[in-house]
Order: structure tokens, then sequence, then C-alpha cells
């Protein structure tokens, strides 16, 4: 029979590692690009999973109690090896964002699993708010990316590319 408190903790563990590695693919991503507006947006990401991580560590105290341990040694795996020694190219750019989509999309996902399994309304509920957060990162990123290919009418937060060089 299932230990929802076991799994609970788990989710919180994988989540928590998942927010490690997207803190490390946006920081590097951010040292990578040229223009300022688009690099305080990259940066923006990484200081928002930050935000996710404490905010994981704070629940996993209040579910499980203590500090967080044992960490899987990778979390969604989506941003292994998404960087090489070479500045970014414009195909780079397409890829890297739609990579960061997809990590966004699969930590939606995640939490939504952690939400669906957490029995307290408290936790609940910050699992909802890591899935619309996830949710806005996806539309952001997606935003950017219509932006770069020229649908600036589609949707843009201020009008420039976060990844235009």
């Amino acid at each position: 029979m299932p230990n929802p408190k076991h799994e609970i903790a788990e989710i919180i563990k994988f989540g928590i590692k998942t927010e490690i590695e997207g803190q490390n693919f946006y920081s590097t991503l951010a040292q990578k690009i040229v223009r300022p507006d688009a690099r305080k947006k990259i940066e923006q990401l990484a200081n928002d999973e930050m935000n996710h991580e404490r905010r994981l560590r704070a629940l996993y105290a209040k579910c499980v109690g203590g500090e967080v341990t044992n960490l899987p040694s990778q979390g969604l795996g989506v941003f292994k090896d998404a960087f090489g020694d070479k500045p970014l190219a414009e195909k780079d750019t397409f890829r890297l964002i739609e990579l960061a989509m997809e990590a966004e999309r699969l930590s939606a996902k995640h939490y939504k699993s952690g939400e669906d399994k957490a029995t307290d309304k408290d936790i609940r509920a910050v699992f909802a708010e890591l899935v619309a957060e996830e949710d806005s990162h996806y539309e952001l990123l997606a935003a950017e990316r219509e932006s770069l290919r020229g649908h600036t009418d589609w949707f843009s937060y201020d009008g420039s590319a976060m990844m235009e060089e």
C-alpha cells in the first residue's frame, strides 16, 4: 500500500533537484546572452527557480520534517548537456528555448502530481502555485520564441525578445 507521506517526500525531492538544475541552466544561459534586457529576463527565471527550491524545502520540513537528505542524482534531466563551449548560434537559441519550455511543462506536470496526491489543503495550495508559476514560465518562453520568429504581434512582455543578441 502506497505511503502518501513518502510519495509527497519523493515528489518534493525530485522537484528540488530539478529546480537546482533549472537554476544552473538559466544562470549559464544568462552568461551567454549579450543584450542586458534579455539577460535580465533569464536571470529572473534563475531567481524563480531558487525561490521554488526554497519553497519546496520549506514544504518538505512541514510535510516530512527535518532537512532534505538524499536528493536524487538527477531531476528531469532535460537540461543535461544543454551547452557546449561555443557562443550561441541562432539555431541554438531556439533549441534552448524549446528545451526550457519542455522543462517547464514537465515541472508543472510533476507538481500537479503532488497537488493530486496531497491531502492537506495547504500542501495542495503550494503545489498548485508551483504549477501556475511553471505554466507562466512556459508562456513567457513561448512568447519569446514567437518574438524571435518575428511574430511580435502574437505576444510579448515588453516588445523585446529575451534571446536576441
